[in-house]
């Protein structure tokens, strides 16, 4: 707000007019979006839907899952390793070829 109080006190008449009318536009945009988001509202809930079913559909992780290719255990745990990404500290220093699947 401290950037459009100093605009206005420098600006021209003419600027003026033109940041009233970018504004305007911005408004009035604005307005469509709310409206289109009322219908889409609307319509979702005639149809018996509710924003949580789209939710649950958009948060699945649609990468496919990699089997992994190495397992060592160390400790009495066991750690595998698809071979990709940066190498869990398990897996450093180690001859890889001895633990393949």
């Amino acid at each position: 707000m401290r950037e459009i109080r100093s605009f206005i006190k420098t600006a021209s008449y003419s600027d003026l007019n033109k940041a009233l009318e970018l504004i305007q536009a911005a408004i009035d945009e604005q307005a469509k979006q709310e409206e289109a988001k009322k219908e889409v509202l609307a319509l979702i809930k005639e149809k018996g839907l509710s924003l949580e079913d789209f939710a649950a559909e958009s948060a699945t992780d649609k990468r496919s899952k990699v089997r992994p290719k190495y397992r060592i255990e160390k400790d009495g745990e066991v750690f595998e390793w698809t071979g990709r990404g940066k190498t869990p500290k398990a897996f450093v220093g180690v001859n890889l070829e001895d633990y393949k699947i």
